[in-house]
């Protein structure tokens, strides 16, 4: 309670109480003091603990080493096949650096410093890095010396337990999801990537650099993944090519074991979707209707992404009717981009996202407004939270809703992008960005502060860590030249869980809009990963949603502690046939079971759930009612069967008898 205290002060010292706060004064009140910058460490993260050379955060350990961690787990389990390795090849000779001790510095709870170096060959290696309670380690690596070197790879081994599927991203747009695959096989992405990941069901291992011109040798061969009996191994070629070392080449480089926090208990009765200036009546009829979360979107402010309201009075109204109904509100915002107030006229040339011709990396024109791009990297992050500060303070919002979380690319060098290394993707400017928000969003709610992010096309742990719920899926929609059919069971298994990120996945389905017929058809892969869409009832058959959110709300997703499956992993005590169908659910605390089972196949199939092994399990004689309806199901002998029409779904209701 004193850290929330303390919190709290210092969020309301940077926003005093008032009736409204004018966003445009050219007092600017937020370059003054920093706001969301604190040293707490927020719920439901965890103070670090350092035990000799190992520093544990919520859920992972790291086994500090020089130049990179000799060990890391995650959830238990050891997520490297043997330590990271740097492989420097000079004048025929390999030299491997592993292992070598590290120093610890500053330590605190939000953060742990450490330092080290040796001299293997005629290159010495030295590395300064931090760790703070995310799990996120960035660490500098720096070679030295006075030779040509023919090569210079970091090799992460990861078991091949753990990198069962593989994520790669360029920027914010271009993306890669894979199953890593048998012994053998060697993947090599389109050109350096700034993120991949490797990992399962349940965890995974994140690699973050952000400056490919730092990187020397031929492009296609900048990264690697190659899998092997004993591990898969990324290779990261930061030297490819014979390169003269006249004094010090430096590389910034990002670990972070995943996922970054717990999620609370009723984060699957969240159920997120467009709001606007209601009544009281509406409010309460959207609750009624499944929904908990209300979006404001930037239509309803002055400027685009600027939290400040057209109409403050209506504006302020339409939040007290959602909170009477029992839903929150999140207002829109993008780190990317903002609107032509006076602010931006002051600070476009610091703030903006350009291109290497020092032009905007993009400009949109929404109504009679032109909105163009700014980086996180630059005093825009400033500005932008002080901002949501205020907007919580004069209006009792619960958080926001991140369009455009980037980061995408960036040769501003009035904020530290481009120069004489080139292009930047701010991987590590964007997560900051992101912690403090929920510093400032957390602190002020902490039981109901939301963050709710648009994150299409990636999935980049630094940024979902600290976000509560993600949504992925507009790129799928036909006018951004996709198909529903690439909403794959590889890409559910990947990104449409939240368990290897630690945030809630919710879908959004625009890719369905004016395409009713796909409704049961999404529904139906998305429900067993735990996964609804956001409430849109103009992009879908609405009807078949409303049920589905009020019958998980009635069996209590919103508040009752529940154990979840999902369909790589069914409990032995549900036995399903056939194999074709995909099962997942819920069971609470007093032995409900709320089931989803869908069939993804084009033909009509009959499922069979084998009740007499629920029966053992769940302590004596169950019912199984269908839960959208209310209906009984059929039993025959032993078993439930479903009668379930093609790409559809059943979600069934499975209780104690009386």
């Amino acid at each position: 309670m004193r850290a929330l205290a303390t919190l709290a002060a210092v969020l309301l010292g940077a926003c005093p109480l008032m009736a409204q706060t004018d966003l445009s004064d050219p007092a600017e009140p937020w370059l003054e003091q920093p706001v969301g910058v604190s040293t707490e460490v927020p719920h439901p993260f965890e103070p670090l603990a350092v035990d000799g050379d190992t520093v544990s955060c919520w859920g992972r350990e790291y086994s500090l080493a020089v130049p990179f961690p000799a060990q890391i787990t995650s959830q238990g389990e050891e997520l490297l096949a043997a330590p990271v390795r740097l492989i420097i090849e000079v004048a025929g000779q390999t030299h491997q650096v592993a292992g070598l001790p590290a120093t610890v510095g500053e330590a605190r709870d939000d953060r742990v410093e450490f330092f080290g170096a040796g001299e293997p060959g005629p290159i010495a290696v030295s590395a300064e890095g931090w760790l703070e309670y995310d799990g996120l380690m960035q660490i500098a690596l720096t070679a030295s010396g006075d030779a040509t070197v023919d090569r210079l790879t970091i090799e992460v081994p990861v078991r091949p337990e753990i990198a069962q599927f593989m994520h790669s991203s360029k920027r914010w747009g271009q993306y890669v999801y894979e199953r890593v695959g048998e012994p053998g096989r060697s993947w090599r992405p389109e050109g350096w990537q700034s993120l991949v990941w490797l990992g399962d069901h349940e965890r995974g291992l994140t690699f973050v650099t952000e400056r490919p011109g730092l990187w020397v040798g031929p492009p296609e061969q900048a990264m690697q993944v190659e899998r092997s009996d004993a591990a898969v191994v990324l290779r990261a070629n930061l030297i490819g090519e014979p390169t003269a070392i006249a004094g010090e080449r430096s590389w910034t480089i990002g670990l972070q074991a995943t996922p970054g926090k717990p999620l609370p208990v009723g984060w699957h009765g969240r159920h997120v979707g467009s709001g606007g200036i209601v009544t009281p009546e509406k409010a309460e009829r959207m609750r009624e209707l499944g929904q908990t979360v209300a979006l404001m979107w930037n239509s309803l402010t002055t400027y685009f992404s600027y939290p400040e309201p057209a109409d403050p009075e209506a504006f302020r109204d339409a939040v007290q009717a959602y909170h009477d109904a029992g839903i929150r509100v999140v207002v829109y915002v993008t780190l990317s981009g903002t609107g032509p107030s006076a602010v931006r006229q002051r600070h476009l040339g610091e703030w903006l996202m350009s291109n290497a011709e020092g032009e905007p990396l993009f400009a949109s024109t929404q109504g009679n407004e032109v909105h163009v791009s700014t980086c996180a990297a630059s005093t825009y992050s400033d500005w932008l939270v002080w901002a949501v500060d205020c907007a919580m303070e004069d209006y009792d919002l619960d958080g926001v809703y991140i369009d455009n979380a980037g980061p995408y690319y960036c040769y501003n060098e009035a904020h530290g992008c481009g120069g004489a290394h080139g292009v930047r993707y701010p991987y590590f400017a964007t997560r900051d960005l992101h912690k403090r928000l929920w510093t400032v969003i957390h602190g002020r709610k902490p039981e109901q502060g939301l963050i709710w992010e648009h994150n299409s096309r990636t999935s980049n742990s630094l940024n979902l860590t600290f976000v509560d719920v993600y949504s992925d899926g507009e790129h799928f929609r036909v006018k951004s030249k996709g198909t529903p059919e690439q909403i794959t069971r590889l890409l559910l298994d990947i990104t449409g869980t939240g368990r290897q990120w630690g945030a809630q996945p919710c879908f959004l389905p625009s890719a369905l809009n004016l395409r009713e017929q796909y409704t049961d058809w999404l529904i139906g892969r998305l429900l067993p990963f735990g996964n609804v869409m956001m409430s849109v009832p103009s992009w879908f058959d609405y009807s078949r949603l409303v049920p589905v959110q009020q019958a998980r709300l009635d069996f209590g997703l919103a508040t009752e502690p529940v154990e979840w499956f999902t369909p790589e992993a069914p409990p032995a005590w549900l036995p399903i046939t056939p194999e074709e169908v995909w099962v997942g659910g819920y069971r609470r605390e007093d032995n409900r079971v709320l089931l989803t089972v869908t069939n993804p196949t084009a033909e009509r199939l009959q499922a069979r759930v084998n009740l007499h092994a629920a029966e053992g399990e769940l302590g004596g004689p169950v019912v199984a009612t269908d839960a959208l309806t209310g209906a009984p199901t059929t039993r025959l002998g032993p078993n439930l069967v479903l009668c379930i029409p093609a790409d559809s779904f059943r979600v069934v209701l499975i209780e104690p008898a009386q």
